[in-house]
């Protein structure tokens, strides 16, 4: 009942909606000529009944027009200037007042009474003054020199020209004048205060923004406490363990598995303790999305994963062709494809017997992977497919945003990894020049 009554028909919430967006329609650019335009049809109606019924227009303005031979065109294009300093009242809201006073005074000076055929722009002119005027400085310095002018125009009708009272003039003018500062005053305390709780929102969502932040650097600090302390006690156990059981068996194979397990346990708690640092560290991977959490592997580096898989009784090979692009990050995203690779046939293959890598590097500097091995995927192992798999997964959205390709599935005679590596130096230069240009 509450929220009809809120969102009923004249209810404040609807009202202030339909106001504001009234407040929008009339800031829009085209608006500004509708004024424009509807001043413009006002003075050709006035110029239309000057020249078809003389008798009925203003009595100085169509003597001077039938004395003179440039009555007529320099009162054309006085109108014309005004309508077009009109168009830039708000850009040049001061500018374009006095210009409109002057243009009024000197037609008042020429015409006497005459004048009065601009004031319906010079009132427009007063309005959009009024409103867009940057500070109240401003706004009495150009409100003070339209007012001189504009008694000035009265003065040189009355005194001059002989052709109207002083206050007959006055009195009206003043009238209007008094009603357009009144409406533009409005107007410009409903843009203030609709400014004010734009200021305001922007500031509310800023704090939420960064209350959110804050949760998630206190959230992620709580992750990289939990792994230091759950992983990191896990290996180090490990790599003691191992280390007690250095030759102890006195079997070759035996002490070069324990030998194998402890390096890869030191490796693991490098790695660990690399991750730790970096999410606890504000200078980290948000900076950089792009940037791995470990340390950088360069080209060779795939060596001893390929070590650790024939150690584990598996036939690996690898093949390489083209030259190697020079550019460690393109380096590191290949070794980092080719080890989750060879990691899943390891961890989800059944009956692997043989790995097959192939580095392709092509003549535009990218890489193209490929990874073999002749395993059967076990069904309750979802994270070996390549559409579902954390792992595959990450490592394709990574190559893909770098404009590579990933595909992984079963193959003819196992399960199949290919990846393309575009030249990442020659990508990160497209987007610079992307980025100067726009």
């Amino acid at each position: 009942m509450e929220y009809r009554q809120l969102s009923g028909r004249g209810s404040p919430m609807r009202a202030g909606k339909k106001t504001q967006g009234w407040i929008q329609l009339w800031n829009r650019p085209y608006m500004t000529f509708v004024a424009v335009f509807l001043c413009a049809i006002y003075e050709t109606m006035m110029l239309t009944r000057l020249i078809l019924a003389p008798s009925s227009a203003n009595r100085t303005l169509y003597q001077v027009m039938k004395s003179a031979s440039w009555g007529l065109p320099l009162f054309v294009v006085i109108i014309f200037l005004t309508l077009v300093t009109l168009c830039l009242r708000r850009l040049y809201p001061l500018a374009t007042l006095l210009a409109v006073s002057g243009l009024l005074a000197l037609s008042a000076a020429i015409y006497g009474s005459g004048c009065t055929y601009l004031i319906i722009p010079w009132l427009v002119n007063l309005y959009a003054c009024a409103v867009e005027a940057k500070s109240m400085a401003s706004l009495a310095a150009g409100l003070c020199s339209s007012t001189i002018l504009g008694l000035l125009s009265i003065a040189l009708s009355a005194n001059w020209h002989h052709d109207v009272h002083f206050t007959d003039l006055l009195y009206p003018t003043g009238l209007a004048f008094a009603l357009c500062l009144t409406a533009a005053f409005f107007s410009r305390s409903a843009r203030q205060s609709r400014m004010s709780e734009q200021a305001l929102e922007e500031e509310r969502s800023h704090a939420q923004t960064l209350a959110r932040e804050r949760d998630q650097a206190m959230y992620q600090s709580k992750v990289a406490a939990d792994l230091h302390d759950s992983l990191g006690h896990d290996l180090t156990a490990i790599i003691a363990l191992s280390e007690g059981m250095d030759h102890a068996s006195g079997k070759p194979e035996i002490d070069e598995a324990i030998s194998m397990i402890n390096d890869l346990a030191r490796q693991g708690l490098d790695d660990t303790r690399t991750a730790v640092k970096t999410l606890q560290s504000k200078a980290g991977p948000e900076n950089d999305p792009a940037q791995s959490i470990g340390e950088e592997h360069g080209w060779n580096d795939i060596k001893p994963i390929l070590d650790h898989a024939r150690q584990a009784g598996i036939s690996t090979a690898l093949t390489e062709t083209g030259r190697r692009p020079q550019d460690p990050r393109q380096a590191n995203l290949a070794f980092t494809v080719t080890r989750e690779a060879i990691t899943n046939a390891l961890r989800h293959g059944q009956g692997v017997d043989r790995i097959v890598v192939s580095w392709d590097h092509d003549s535009q500097g990218g890489t193209n992977i490929t990874v073999r091995d002749d395993g059967q995927l076990l069904n309750n192992d979802a994270d070996n497919n390549g559409s579902n798999g954390t792992g595959l997964a990450r490592l394709g959205a990574e190559v893909q945003a770098h404009g590579g390709s990933f595909h992984s599935g079963p193959g003819p005679d196992g399960w199949i990894l290919q990846a393309r590596i575009p030249s990442l130096a020659a990508t990160a230069a497209d987007n610079t020049g992307k980025e100067e240009s726009a």
